[in-house]
Parts: C-alpha cells; sequence; structure tokens
C-alpha cells in the first residue's frame, strides 16, 4: 500500500472524530508543522501521512491506529543492504 493509500485510508476512518482542536493542541506542544499544514491535513487538501498520524495522536489519544496504516520507516544512512549471493 503507497503512503497516499494509508493516508487515505486512515483519513476515512477517522474524519468525523478528529477534532479541529488537535491542531491547535499539537501547534501548542510543540510539533513541527504549519497551522495551515495542520488544518489542510486534517481536510485532506494536502496528503501527508506523518502529519495526520501526529494529529491523531494528539486530538485521538486513545485511537489505535492499524500497524499496515503507520507511516514506512525511512531507511537508515549506512544501513547495511542485503547482498543477494
Amino acid at each position: 500500500m503507497t503512503e497516499r493509500q494509508k493516508y487515505l485510508r486512515l483519513l476515512s476512518i477517522v474524519i468525523e472524530d478528529l477534532p479541529t482542536s488537535a491542531i491547535d493542541t499539537a501547534v501548542r506542544a510543540g510539533y513541527e508543522a504549519p497551522t495551515t499544514m495542520l488544518a489542510n491535513v486534517r481536510i485532506g487538501r494536502v496528503m501527508n501521512l506523518e502529519h495526520l498520524v501526529a494529529l491523531i495522536g494528539f486530538g485521538l489519544p486513545e485511537f489505535q491506529i492499524p500497524a499496515e496504516l503507520l507511516p514506512a520507516a525511512p531507511a537508515r544512512v549506512g544501513a547495511a543492504l542485503p547482498l543477494n549471493l
């Protein structure tokens, strides 16, 4: 599943329950994103899975995000690549 598909699926699950106050809570807690970006992520205008997951954490802390909808972990720099011998 692509990050875009994960974002859309997750948003479809939480869109009715995610309060607008999640944006203010995130900003006041020091989350590094502009308020307008978070507002656009919340309504689906900007598709950013990491920001959506953060908003859910601030606005719906009891909600358990399914593992298959979490963002893919970025590859570590300097990580060994598997050898196919």
